[in-house]
């Protein structure tokens, strides 16, 4: 029987194998490769054929044990690959972990995503009540839900209240942030609201981790996922709600190798997987503001500060009058990331020579 593989390199098609059985579109397998094995997904669609000339067919030498991978995803990388003008196999390295795929673990490499931890319990304001209860209304489907909310308002606590609904219904959750940096003390409020550990995706994790991870998310072992622009393209098992957080953050966008705007990529796998993506921020970017204006997106917005506290203290820099891009003592792209702190209400120190 003749199955197409995908393989994790730079062609824009898979390739024919044989099996002596049927085999699932979106089984992980192994298959010879040149003078090596490679692994492979079984894809939705056969490699066109360009000439009636015949070729030996090499058969597939393992079906791996691992969840399959959602037929829905599948679609979301052949668009992702003509959207962003890549080829198929570079789309699919991106889901695989060093292009290998990671079978089922023991499950104590699972405890420490399951102890249970001291939590506490918020109760929300009326601001934060009425957007809860927005955010909730059309989650059993796709659909795009801005949260506009002042710094310090308690924006991550309205969108925490909504993934605990989904996780305590069974499902799985991504959470996206723009920073490497910001995830250890996001993990902490995580951690303070749940009482559970999230896996933390980066750049930054070790290999091991990450195995214990990506298996963990394809059987369903681990449930929410804190991560940077990677981690969209993880295996989720049964996924339910996305959330980009500081959604307005230039750092969404990659701008080497596979070149794509995560943010966006987020909501289009949303729509593939039809879930329901919240997209938070103090200042909505341009694209988002504009997609509210055409009532494309939900929108909610909370005016107040948690429990009326202070806004932070600030001070407006006349960057034109230093002429600080002119002399290049600060990069446009630093200055870009300044203007997103102190958006947040975070202080900023500047050193000079």
């Amino acid at each position: 029987m003749k199955i197409p593989v995908l393989l994790p390199n730079i062609f824009d098609h898979p390739f024919t194998y044989e099996s002596d059985k049927k085999i699932e579109v979106g089984k992980y397998v192994l298959v010879p490769f040149g003078k090596t094995d490679s692994i492979g997904v079984v894809w939705d669609q056969f490699e066109k054929e360009k000439n009636k000339k015949t070729f030996k067919i090499k058969k597939i030498k393992k079906i791996l044990n691992i969840n399959k991978l959602n037929e829905n995803f599948i679609k979301f990388l052949n668009w992702f690959s003509e959207y962003n003008i890549v080829p198929k196999g570079m789309a699919l390295k991106l889901h695989l972990l060093s292009s290998e795929a990671i079978e089922d673990l023991k499950e104590k490499e699972y405890l420490k995503f399951n102890e249970k931890h001291y939590f506490n319990k918020y109760e929300l304001s009326k601001e934060q009540n009425d957007a809860f209860k927005d955010l909730i209304k059309k989650d059993k489907k796709f659909r795009t839900h801005v949260i506009q909310g002042t710094t310090g308002s308690g924006k991550t606590i309205v969108y925490f209240n909504a993934i605990k609904k989904k996780v305590e219904e069974g499902y799985q959750a991504l959470i996206l942030l723009p920073e490497i940096g910001l995830t250890n003390d996001f993990e902490k409020k995580f951690v303070d609201f749940f009482g559970f550990r999230p896996a933390i995706w980066h750049s930054s994790v070790t290999k091991k981790n990450k195995k214990i991870i990506w298996s963990g998310l394809a059987s369903n072992k681990i449930k929410v996922v804190i991560g940077a622009r990677s981690a969209l393209f993880l295996p989720f098992k049964n996924l339910g709600l996305i959330t980009v957080d500081e959604e307005h953050d230039q750092s969404y966008k990659q701008d080497e190798g596979v070149i794509y705007n995560a943010r966006d990529m987020a909501i289009s796998r949303a729509k593939f997987e039809n879930v329901p993506i919240n997209l938070i921020s103090a200042v909505p970017s341009v694209e988002t503001y504009n997609n509210i204006k055409l009532k494309k997106f939900e929108y909610s917005r909370i005016l107040n500060r948690y429990k009326d506290a202070n806004l932070p203290d600030h001070e407006i820099i006349d960057l034109k009058k230093y002429k600080l891009e002119k002399q290049k003592w600060i990069s446009s792209k630093t200055i870009e990331k300044v203007k997103s702190h102190l958006l947040r209400g975070d202080q900023v120190l500047f050193f000079f020579k």
